[in-house]
C-alpha cells in the first residue's frame, strides 16, 4: 500500500454513459409530458373563466330576484304606475303642461322621461281611444 501523500488521484471521467442515459430519459419525459401539462394549464384557464362567468350570472340572478321582490311592495307598484303610465290615485288630479320644452309635469311629481320617448304610451292611448269609440 502506498501512503496517502504518494497516491496520485485518478481523474474522473468528464462524460459517462450513465449521464448520457439520464439526459436521454429526462428529455423523453419532458417531450412526453409537455403536451399534457400544456393541456392541463389550458383547462385550468377555462375553468377559471367558467367560474367567473358562473359568479357573474349568480350575481345577476340575485339582482333580478331583488328586483322581482320589489314588485311585491304595493308602494313600489304605485310609484311605477305613476312614473311609467301616468296613473293617479282616486281623488288626485294630474296635469301635464305642454310647453316649448315638451311635456312638463305641473305638480313636480311623476316621470322625468318625455312621453315622446315612450312609444308604448301612444299605442296604449290609441287602443284606449279605439275601445271608447267601439
Amino acid at each position: 500500500m502506498q501512503p496517502a501523500e504518494e497516491a496520485t488521484p485518478i481523474p474522473a471521467k468528464s462524460f459517462s454513459g450513465r449521464l448520457l442515459a439520464l439526459a436521454v430519459v429526462l428529455i423523453a419525459v419532458i417531450v412526453l409530458l409537455a403536451p399534457s401539462v400544456s393541456r392541463y394549464l389550458q383547462q385550468q384557464a377555462e375553468l377559471d373563466a367558467l367560474r367567473a362567468d358562473i359568479a357573474r350570472q349568480q350575481q345577476e340572478q340575485a339582482d333580478y330576484r331583488s328586483e322581482l321582490a320589489r314588485w311585491d311592495d304595493p308602494a313600489f307598484v304605485r310609484q311605477q304606475a305613476r312614473e311609467r303610465i301616468f296613473l293617479v290615485m282616486p281623488g288626485e288630479t294630474r296635469y301635464l303642461v305642454k310647453g316649448a320644452d315638451g311635456i312638463e309635469d305641473s305638480t313636480g311629481e311623476g316621470s322625468a322621461a318625455d312621453p315622446a320617448d315612450l312609444p308604448w304610451v301612444d299605442s296604449l292611448w290609441s287602443s284606449v281611444a279605439r275601445a271608447a269609440t267601439d
